[in-house]
């Protein structure tokens, strides 16, 4: 009786497995085909789960008729098998199908790199001078936010190289505007050569502009000098000095110089802030400082050592794209054939390794596009049309041909599909259509030459006497001429 209930129980599971195998297969099948992208990926894809179903409704056809204890736990274990790999397939294609492109605007090239970087996405970078985003945040991306990242190969994102400092602009008058004003002013303008001397001036109150070189329309990167006041001299007070640490040399200069504080510039290298930023100050924030006893202040302001350029050769295009975004350097492919490296692969790169670059430097990249092989072609404007677009050399010869129709091509060196070498030519001779040989026929009279004319399949223009013969002929006795060419005949 115990034994029974065991054998009851056994087939029950075995149904219950059974019909999960049954039902998982069937609901990752619709899913596939369902979810599946490109034309290619969904004939395989449909294919091979409508190959996997089949076997699996077999498999459990099969399976119920089973009726031995071992064989029994044996399709119990390979139905959960089959269960727990639809299920499975189910959910990662679920959460790949999750995971999608992101709204990467004022985004830092940096991150979006990363991403793509992840992913295996080729990211191009287009840079753009921009005045309303940050240099190296992305203005805007080929892709739209929210494409399912498991479709996409390729992103182009145009990223912001900053304002353009040769776009002009009209200057202002600033005098007696308020230091802190004029500030505003240059920043909003994208002035970047703006030189502020500080000058006491008993007339004029202090931090307050009295002087100015230049009021007309200039580049942004053409030099400006301004003068403000330090007020009156004896007016002079302590100063509780703010932490200088990540601002620029021009905020720094200005802010020393409007207290009439002694400073010194420095360099020093820097990995984390941008160049041109205080990385140091020899007195500490906070301290209290007294214009009069004209302590020196020393600035240390980041420069970056040039990037040494690594070995790009062994990098895909996303690594090489990464590696320049996380190095502020900027990336310029091209892509050619080549029958001796790999699609996806580097040809060559400029500057080598071991080169110094500074930032914002351009590294000149090739990508091998493969081989390139020899085009099925029907006519020769396909030809002309597939040269061009691949740059490829070509010489064209011409012969007569008695098989071959006029314009058609006779032969070509290279095969269809054939891999075509690097820098070789390609090689056609196209028909000129069937030939004759020019008969002799000077001497003859205008009826015999004409008879033999028409014999070698050629036109006779004639010249002169009308009964005459002939005594000159334009084309020469032998010569081999495409049927139905034009001889003139002088009669005399």
């Amino acid at each position: 009786m115990k034994e029974k209930k065991e054998l009851d129980f056994l087939q029950i599971f075995t149904y219950f497995c059974l019909a999960l195998a049954l039902v998982s297969s069937i609901t990752y099948m619709i899913h596939t085909i369902l979810t599946v992208g490109s034309i290619l990926d969904y004939i395989i894809s449909i294919i091979g789960v409508i190959l996997f179903s089949c076997f699996a409704v077999l498999f459990v056809v099969s399976s119920m008729f089973a009726k031995e204890k071992v064989q029994k736990i044996l399709i119990i274990i390979g139905a959960l098998l089959l269960s727990f790999y639809s299920i499975f397939q189910v959910i990662t294609a679920f959460i790949k199908g999750k995971d999608r492109v992101l709204d990467f605007t004022s985004m830092d090239i940096t991150e979006v790199a990363s991403w793509a970087e992840e992913r295996d996405i080729l990211l191009t970078q287009i840079f753009e001078n921009s005045d309303q985003v940050e240099k190296y945040k992305v203005i805007r991306q080929g892709i739209k936010a929210g494409t399912p990242s498991k479709d996409v190969k390729n992103i182009e994102i145009v990223v912001s190289d900053g304002p353009s400092e040769t776009v002009k602009t009209e200057v202002t008058s600033l005098i007696g505007w308020k230091l802190d004003d004029v500030l505003s002013y240059i920043q909003e303008n994208h002035l970047t050569n703006v030189t502020i001397l500080f000058q006491f001036q008993d007339d004029t109150p202090k931090d307050v502009i009295f002087e100015q070189d230049k009021m007309q329309e200039i580049r942004r990167n053409e030099p400006i000098t301004l003068v403000s006041s330090l007020g009156k001299e004896e007016d002079l007070k302590s100063v509780t000095l703010k932490n200088m640490v990540g601002m620029s040399t021009f905020e720094v200069m200005t802010y020393l110089g409007r207290n009439h504080l002694n400073y010194k510039i420095e360099y020093g290298y820097s990995e984390n802030q941008e160049e041109g930023t205080v990385i140091k100050q020899s007195i500490r924030a906070w301290e209290v400082i007294n214009p009069k006893e004209n302590q020196t202040i020393t600035i240390t302001v980041a420069r970056k050592n040039g990037i040494s350029i690594v070995d790009l050769s062994k990098m895909s295009a996303t690594e090489i794209t990464s590696w320049a975004s996380k190095n502020r350097l900027k990336v310029e492919f091209q892509e050619e054939f080549d029958e001796a490296i790999q699609k996806g692969k580097v040809i060559s790169y400029s500057p080598p390794v071991g080169s110094t670059m500074d930032i914002d430097s351009t590294i000149q990249v090739v990508i091998s596009k493969g081989p390139l092989r020899m085009i099925d072609f029907t006519n020769l404007k396909q030809f002309y049309q597939w040269v061009e677009e691949n740059e490829v050399s070509y010489q064209i010869d011409y012969q007569f041909s008695n098989e071959v129709e006029n314009g058609k091509i006779i032969s070509c060196n290279y095969a269809k599909n054939q891999i075509i070498q690097n820098g070789d030519t390609i090689r056609l001779v196209i028909s000129q259509g069937k030939s004759t040989i020019i008969p002799g026929l000077i001497g003859l009279t205008k009826e015999e030459a004409e008879e033999r004319c028409k014999k070698a399949n050629i036109q006779c223009k004639y010249l002169g006497e009308e009964n005459g013969k002939v005594i000159k002929q334009s084309m020469k006795e032998g010569s081999n001429v495409a049927i139905e060419a034009t001889v003139t005949l002088t009669l005399e």
